[in-house]
């Protein structure tokens, strides 16, 4: 008989966070799909990775929507179960994001932070806030969401706690310090279609990082393939910025393939946001994160992932 052969274990995404680390983010299934659904996307993953060193890790979203009080809406599948599927499929690491303020208290994330490292197998998470200011949430705020996983994870460094950042955000800089001084080991931020202001922010993050003594944590920024007006529209109410000579860029198909516009705009970003980055002292490591967006897009964001270490080599154009 013929032995089958399982996948290694995956390296743990700790070990590739000073490495240019290239994360693939794939939103899980609505929690009424069928099975059969949730099992295709799992062997478009399979596919996708098969053969493939660059994808480090999958990034899963938690989707869900808030009422005028604030309280959340879940529409997809627990991230935390189809992290769990996805592993013991592909043996890819999985970062599984959770918004921590819905929590009805400090105790309730202390139990789910418990349960997602012992039984979901879960090494990375990135820990979400909430986002309407005048909502007062009963779950504990970030910073004390990083100090209760930190301290259940222990002396366990493959285990890695993630935040967001938003670099339009004012005071953002100090927001990244506290973060990271709470145990925060990456970022993820909105989806780029303009180098600014995030450059400035990471000069500044690192230059805060050197004043507090600390070491910064990987900055994963995020690029999202665009296919059509649709997905545009979608972003921007997502929150990302994008300027009209952007979106015309984005959209100028001139007879090529729809989306690979936007393949050259993510890599004229990413080498601008480089290159101006590359020169400060103390270096914040930088890391990329690939969003989907939308299923049609799937295979060019694979196809992207696949293209930025080649983009990271590059020299300017």
């Amino acid at each position: 008989m013929t032995s089958v052969r399982l996948n290694p274990t995956p390296v743990p995404f700790a070990d590739r966070l000073l490495e240019f680390p290239i994360v693939l983010e794939v939103v899980p299934p609505h929690r009424r799909a069928s099975d059969r659904a949730a099992g295709q996307l799992l062997h478009r993953l399979e596919e996708a990775m098969r053969g493939n060193s660059t994808i480090d890790a999958v990034n899963i979203p938690e989707v869900l929507d808030e009422n005028h009080e604030g309280d959340p809406f879940y529409r997809n599948l627990d991230p935390r179960a189809f992290a769990m599927r996805l592993l013991d499929l592909v043996r890819v690491e999985t970062i599984v994001n959770k918004v921590v303020v819905h929590f009805p208290s400090g105790a309730r994330f202390e139990s789910w932070a418990r349960e997602s490292l012992d039984d979901f197998r879960l090494r990375n998470v990135v820990l979400v806030g909430g986002t309407r200011h005048e909502v007062e949430y009963p779950g504990p705020d970030i910073v004390r969401a990083n100090e209760i996983l930190g301290a259940l994870s222990g002396s366990r460094r493959d285990v890695t706690i993630g935040n967001i950042a938003i670099p339009e955000r004012r005071g953002e800089v100090d927001r990244l310090v506290r973060k990271t001084r709470a145990g925060c080991r990456f970022f993820t931020t909105q989806v780029l279609f303009e180098p600014d202001p995030v450059s400035s922010v990471l000069r500044e993050y690192g230059e805060a990082c050197t004043a507090e003594r600390l070491r910064p944590a990987t900055v994963l920024l995020s690029f999202a393939p665009v296919s059509d007006y649709h997905d545009v529209e979608f972003l921007v109410w997502l929150g990302a910025s994008i300027a009209p000579a952007t979106e015309e860029a984005l959209l100028a198909h001139r007879g090529r393939a729809p989306g690979a516009a936007s393949l050259d705009v993510a890599r004229s970003i990413w080498t601008h946001i480089r290159d101006d980055v590359a020169g400060s002292q103390p270096h914040v490591p930088l890391g990329v994160n690939i969003e989907e967006i939308s299923a049609h897009n799937f295979d060019l964001a694979v196809e992207m992932a696949r293209a930025f270490p080649s983009w990271n080599r590059s020299t300017s154009t």
